[in-house]
């Protein structure tokens, strides 16, 4: 009898051991997999996590082999003792199993937030696993497949709709042998179910030879037909790309659409081209031409190398008048004028002559004639005051008030100049800023490249445009006005195309 309740007091103090070992190890398998679902440190969490796997492993086996060869009952004699102990063990064993409990739920509460979009690794995980799609990008060759090419690849995995509209652009870098190097856009439209759906696709192949998808993001869906992504495949079929990146010795390449676009009076790198491939370069512009544009560039070095801008002109409604030209009949009615030139009458005229050209960027004088463009002669040697660029347009109310603009980095931004004595003296024109903040907190002013005033009820008024990096709120335009002849100008309102 003594010897059995030795054995049972054994038994006891051996239990609540290794229950204590279990439990150590049970909330460390619970808190390494804690931290694998926050943060997926798959390495650091992985070999813990194995180990105690291999520990409950074992656990289990020794204890199927104990109940497997379980003693035989006790001795009538050694009944009370027997009974004492294992109460005590049942009592052990229920807070063993307590605790246990107290840490699943705790751990197990932890997890389940981290389930919950951006709380953890784990909800991304499941995120990716619910809207993530990656195939591999076979037809990579620019100059062969195209940008056709791309989305026949994506359509084998994600079933688009036909009408997709940008949400923002599209961008693609390939090196001089036509291979896509990376390519980046947001599109949006409607499935068969009239439904909207998103696609943030992404693509780098310093990465990855896959493209990735992501599906059903936010985006803000207007379904502007100026921001249609079909005229940029169109155009992409007809534009001779490589040719026009042969002229450039560089290795890499960029390709860039917003949809519809407007460059002002600003004709520098704008060519039309038609379906059949015939190009246009677009020397005179009688009034703003907008239309969706594909711009082919060598990322990095816009100042260096001037973008080129092909205009789809057939089969997209492409070039159209924007109502700067509509209000401003005087240069409508004039044939010749353009961005250089401008005919107040028949007779009298004025023009910009380029005087010196260097990286893209131009020195002018302005020239007038009085007997429709017969002879010219010098009205100013340098009416942009010592300032370079390129001319992105003229005009004159009368014989003494006129304006003339000068654009810098190929259109991106640019600045009005205004004469009162017939363009014998010029003074830049100082518009006040409109700032518009922001999702990261910066503000900044995205109207910096006027176009050309124009008369309307005894108030000058002028667009000012956001250039052609301009991407804010689908292009808009800052509408200013001035009552005092152009002097001074003030903000009135946002303008959308």
């Amino acid at each position: 009898m003594k010897k059995y309740k030795q054995v049972t007091k054994k038994g006891l103090i051996l239990s609540i051991i290794t229950c204590s070992i279990f439990i150590l190890v049970y909330w460390i398998s619970f808190y390494e997999l804690y931290k694998l679902c926050m943060f997926g440190r798959v390495n650091n969490n992985i070999t813990v996590l194995s180990g105690c796997m291999l520990f409950f492993l074992a656990w289990f086996i020794i204890l199927i082999i104990r109940i497997v060869k379980k003693p035989a009952a006790a001795a009538k004699d050694s009944v009370d003792s027997y009974k004492l102990y294992s109460r005590c063990k049942i009592i052990w064993i229920c807070t063993v199993a307590i605790i246990l409990l107290l840490i699943t739920c705790f751990y197990g509460v932890k997890i389940y937030h981290n389930t919950i979009n951006y709380n953890g690794k784990l909800s991304w995980f499941i995120r990716d696993l619910k809207y993530k799609r990656t195939v591999k990008l076979k037809d990579d060759n620019i100059y062969k497949n195209g940008i056709e090419g791309i989305f026949t690849d994506i359509n084998k995995k994600v079933d688009m709709p036909k009408k997709l509209y940008v949400a923002s652009s599209f961008s693609l870098k390939f090196d001089s042998y036509g291979k896509i190097t990376s390519f980046d856009t947001y599109l949006y439209g409607k499935n068969t179910k009239g439904k909207l759906e998103s696609y943030l696709i992404t693509y780098d192949r310093n990465k990855s030879e896959n493209i990735t998808i992501y599906l059903n993001g936010y985006v803000k869906a207007d379904y502007s037909d100026d921001k249609l992504l079909e005229p940029l495949i169109k155009t992409m079929k007809v534009i001779p790309l490589r040719k026009t990146v042969g002229n450039w010795s560089e290795n890499q390449f960029g390709i860039l659409y917003y949809g519809k676009r407007s460059f002002g009076y600003n004709t520098n790198g704008v060519v039309y081209i038609d379906s059949k491939g015939n190009i246009n370069s677009a020397v005179n512009a009688y009034s703003e031409a907008v239309g969706y544009t594909v711009s082919v560039y060598v990322p990095g070095k816009e100042n260096k190398y001037t973008p080129v801008r092909y205009n789809l002109t057939d089969g997209l409604g492409n070039i159209k008048t924007s109502n700067t030209s509509k209000e401003n009949k005087k240069i409508s009615d004039q044939s010749d004028n353009a961005p250089d030139k401008f005919y107040l009458s028949k007779l009298v005229g004025y023009r910009l002559e380029i005087t010196a050209a260097a990286a893209g960027s131009r020195s002018y004088s302005l020239e007038g004639t009085t007997d429709a463009g017969a002879t010219w002669k010098t009205i100013n040697g340098d009416p942009f005051s010592g300032m370079t660029g390129v001319s992105a347009g003229i005009t004159f109310l009368n014989n003494k008030l006129g304006f003339i603009c000068l654009s810098h980095s190929g259109g991106r931004n640019g600045e009005l100049y205004r004469t009162e004595d017939g363009g014998v003296s010029y003074t830049k024109v100082d518009f006040p800023a409109m700032k518009v903040t922001l999702s990261s907190g910066k503000a900044y002013n995205p109207f910096d490249l006027p176009g050309m005033p124009y008369e309307k009820d005894g108030i000058l008024n002028v667009l000012v445009g956001q250039g052609s990096d301009g991407d804010y709120n689908g292009g808009s335009k800052g509408l200013y006005q001035s009552k005092d002849n152009g002097g001074t100008w003030q903000y009135v309102k946002e303008v959308l195309k």
